[in-house]
């Protein structure tokens, strides 16, 4: 890890953001890392970030997850207890930006991105040739 600024803490999620996660199977059932997921934790490693999962999942089974696929190595802490963090990654948050309004708009339409409907293709309509 880049020892420049050790104190600022990148929380990630681990269901829904560094896994392929699709809706709760179980407290047995981890998904897969979702593809991209080393090189981001790596990106944020280079960045000077201590890495910190942030996630409900009993942190022995999470170090377990890790180290299967090998990502260990990139994070410094598993936890269930909100920590002093610079910035919280999340599939399941709105970002507060000053305003109670515009939140409470946000949590009325809010949808994690594997909730929201996947778009159908249109079927193409065939020409009768004449």
């Amino acid at each position: 890890m880049n020892s420049e600024e050790p104190d600022r803490i990148a929380c990630v999620d681990l269901n829904g953001v560094l896994d392929g996660y699709m809706g709760w199977r179980g407290p047995e059932h981890f998904d897969p890392p979702r593809s991209g997921a080393r090189e981001f934790l790596a990106a944020l490693d280079a960045r000077g970030f201590r890495i910190v999962v942030f996630t409900t999942r009993y942190a022995p089974d999470v170090w377990m997850w890790l180290r299967e696929y090998r990502l260990d190595h990139l994070v410094a802490d598993v936890t269930d207890r909100k920590p002093a963090a610079h910035v919280f990654i999340d599939d399941r948050a709105v970002c507060f930006r000053g305003s109670f309004t515009s939140t409470l708009q946000e949590v009325d339409k809010f949808a994690a991105h594997w909730e929201q409907p996947v778009p159908r293709e249109k079927p193409q309509l065939r020409r009768r040739s004449s």
